[in-house]
């Protein structure tokens, strides 16, 4: 078995093109079997487009507050420490309403298919802060 390490700050920021970015840390592209794993950073003010997955997502707060709205208008407000299952089929968007940024750590499992991680890859790159 080898031990793969991954380093966020020497990996790619994928960017939305709407202030949003993606850190992938873990896919098949990166030696995963079995899920994804990144991070979203979402600006203050923004959120995601309401969208599901046909596997589970599991949210895990890092930095920031936001929220997990739900297509019937349910809301449940994420702090920094709190984790959330969103089970398939889910209709849901990420919100952050506050004046600060936030940054989420995502885990998909099983793995997304891929033409979700084709379309994350795809996204632009962002320059690295130190690269700049």
């Amino acid at each position: 078995m080898n031990i793969k390490l991954i380093e966020k700050e020497k990996t790619e920021i994928k960017d939305f093109g709407n202030g949003l970015t993606l850190s992938i840390l873990l896919d098949k592209m990166t030696g995963a079997k079995n899920l994804d794993l990144g991070t979203v950073t979402i600006p203050a003010k923004n959120s995601t487009a309401m969208h599901k997955r046909d596997f589970e997502e599991v949210i895990y707060m890092l930095r920031g507050e936001g929220k997990l709205k739900l297509e019937d208008g349910t809301e449940y407000i994420l702090k920094k420490g709190d984790c959330v299952l969103i089970p398939e089929g889910i209709m849901h968007a990420h919100a952050n309403d506050s004046d600060e940024e936030l940054e989420q750590l995502y885990i998909f499992a099983p793995q997304a298919g891929s033409e979700i991680q084709k379309s994350l890859r795809d996204l632009p790159i962002k320059k690295l802060e130190s690269e700049n």
